[in-house]
């Protein structure tokens, strides 16, 4: 074998380290918090499953001519076929993972050249013959990780508990040891962010909006207050007895059961339309944001709050949760439902709607949330800011064209 040939085959075990680190990072970092689709699921399966068939010849067969053609016929249709989600990296990969997908694009062919060299020479009989056996191992990880597991998590039930709210009662208003404490501290921060966007928009007082989720009145109580005609609708009708009680003297508030997914509302009823803290408890959010678009006037607008799918979004607002508080389910949300911002806009967009505004929110890192995390209540002072990241939890507006 030539010089080169003998670097190729040196270089074997070396490059097969290096990628099988680089995809260790990708699917034990990036996939997870990216939450892939059904269609990048099957391809990363098909992908691993057809290295794992390209792999084979040097593992199984003498290195004549013809098992040689197809093993480069085989390895150039896998080094090709691996870059065929590039599309979608493109849209929802932040730059880090499009690094490592560069490298692990260019280490790919690398890979199936120097096992090449190896088989030429008649050496390397041990990577030869577990690297097929491990890839396609792997492949049958990917397909129960993403696929299997997928499917059995819709058959045994939701990722998060959505029946907790009908045991609230009072907690809905009062106590700082529940995790819906939390989002009465968030309350003040959310509510001054529509109030703005309704002035913005020009959406005045005396004007119709549908609180969807409303949950115990936080947000609905205090804008019927202020003159709005508001309806809130949600799942959990002990929730809405909590928000009955509340109402505000004079107030035009009125609440009833009903389902996001299927709105019982009148097409082009509501001159605003809110979904806070509402779109990661869905399985379907997108088709929450159409019916939410069919019940808005034309000029309406759509405010939203949801979380980022992000690490921070993670730690803060799926484990944090257990940090502050003692009392209240463990899956208050899932990391796997969160819904980066622009996936959301997309969402939006098919269904009619135009991104107004985007802004992040996080909890303050204060005194306050450092005493929280000591004694597991939510601290009177607990608070939420507005930021430009949108890392963690973001709060948007939408409006429908006239």
């Amino acid at each position: 074998m030539s010089a080169p040939g003998h670097v190729l085959a040196a270089l074997a075990w070396p490059l097969a380290g290096v990628q099988a680190a680089l995809m260790f990072v990708d699917e034990g970092a990036f996939h997870r918090v990216r939450r892939l689709g059904e269609w990048e699921s099957w391809g990363h399966v098909a992908d691993s499953a057809l290295f794992a068939a390209a792999l084979a010849p040097a593992a199984l067969l003498a290195p004549n001519l013809g098992a040689s053609v197809v093993y480069a016929v085989l390895a150039v249709v896998s080094a090709v076929m691996v870059t065929k989600d590039e599309w979608i990296h493109t849209r929802e990969c932040e730059a880090a993972e499009n690094w490592v997908h560069a490298l692990l694009f260019a280490l790919h062919p690398c890979v199936l050249i120097s096992i090449g060299a190896l088989w030429a020479r008649g050496e390397g009989v041990l990577l030869r013959r577990w690297l097929p056996a491990v890839v396609a191992a792997y492949s049958f990880y990917q397909w129960l990780y993403w696929i299997g597991a997928r499917r059995f998590r819709r058959a045994t039930g939701p990722l998060v508990d959505n029946e907790f709210y009908d045991e609230l009662g009072a907690l809905w208003h009062d106590g700082d040891a529940h995790a819906i404490a939390l989002l009465r501290a968030e309350t003040p921060t959310r509510l001054a962010y529509v109030r703005a966007a309704l002035v913005r928009e020009g959406v005045l007082r005396g004007a119709r909006i549908l609180d969807v989720g409303c949950g115990g009145g936080l947000l609905a109580n205090p804008l019927a207050a202020e003159g709005y005609r508001v309806k809130g609708i949600d799942r959990s009708a002990p929730s809405l007895e909590a928000a009955r009680m509340r109402i505000p003297q004079g107030a035009e508030a009125t609440y009833a059961v009903g389902d996001a997914l299927a709105l019982a509302e009148p097409p082009e009823a509501y001159d605003a339309v809110l979904m806070m803290d509402l779109l990661e408890h869905l399985e379907e959010p997108s088709r929450a944001l159409s019916e939410a678009s069919r019940a808005l006037k034309p000029g309406g607008i759509l405010v939203f709050h949801t979380f980022n799918r992000t690490p921070e979004a993670w730690l803060l607002a799926v484990k944090g949760i257990g940090f502050v508080t003692r009392e209240g389910p463990s899956n208050v949300h899932s990391l796997s439902m969160f819904i980066k911002p622009a996936e959301l806009m997309e969402a939006g967009q098919r269904c009619g709607l135009k991104a107004r505004d985007l802004t992040g929110i996080r909890p303050v890192l204060n005194g306050a949330f450092l005493s929280s995390l000591l004694h597991r209540r939510v601290h009177p002072n607990f608070a939420f800011t507005l930021t430009r990241s949108t890392r963690v939890g973001y709060v948007g507006c939408f409006a429908k064209p006239h």
